[in-house]
């Protein structure tokens, strides 16, 4: 039986994939996210060379994972959170903050700089966010273009 934080595996997928659904199609993200896309996306991120991502388990179940990108940077390593969740009815237990700083702490010791993610805008997100230290960055913007095939030359 799993218990405590274990490096994420892709023999897990599946467990990951079923989690990662059920978070993402409940409030407040209220997606429509099937267990077969949500594997595709873990998958799309756990099979490079940059991935690294945590699991917590207790009594041999599934309660949260986090994971993400290292990128090599200017100033040194900078890892993007990609995605980050608890079972629902398992927040505020403390599975998150448990693994939020054991992944700190892997990524303190091999010398990455900075952490950042993107995220909704609301108190369950940001707010859980500020707590844990990140802030708003006063120099970078999300930018995103949902019309861009709209700018698609016509024939």
């Amino acid at each position: 039986m799993k218990n405590g934080i274990c490096n994420m595996e892709l023999e897990q997928l599946g467990e990951y994939a079923e989690l990662f659904t059920e978070v993402f199609n409940a409030e407040p993200w209220n997606d429509s996210w099937t267990k077969e896309l949500s594997a595709a996306r873990i998958k799309g991120f756990m099979t490079t060379s940059t991935f690294l991502g945590k699991a917590i388990y207790a009594d041999g179940e599934l309660k949260g994972i986090i994971f993400g990108q290292k990128e090599q940077y200017f100033n040194g390593i900078h890892f993007q959170i990609q995605e980050f969740c608890v079972r629902t009815d398992e927040q505020k237990k403390g599975y998150g903050s448990a693994l939020l700083e054991a992944l700190e702490r892997e990524l303190d010791e091999i010398g990455a700089v900075n952490i950042f993610l993107i995220t909704s805008k609301g108190e369950r997100t940001e707010g859980y966010y500020s707590k844990k230290g990140f802030q708003t960055s006063d120099f970078m913007v999300l930018m995103t273009n949902g019309d861009f095939k709209k700018n698609e030359p016509k024939e």
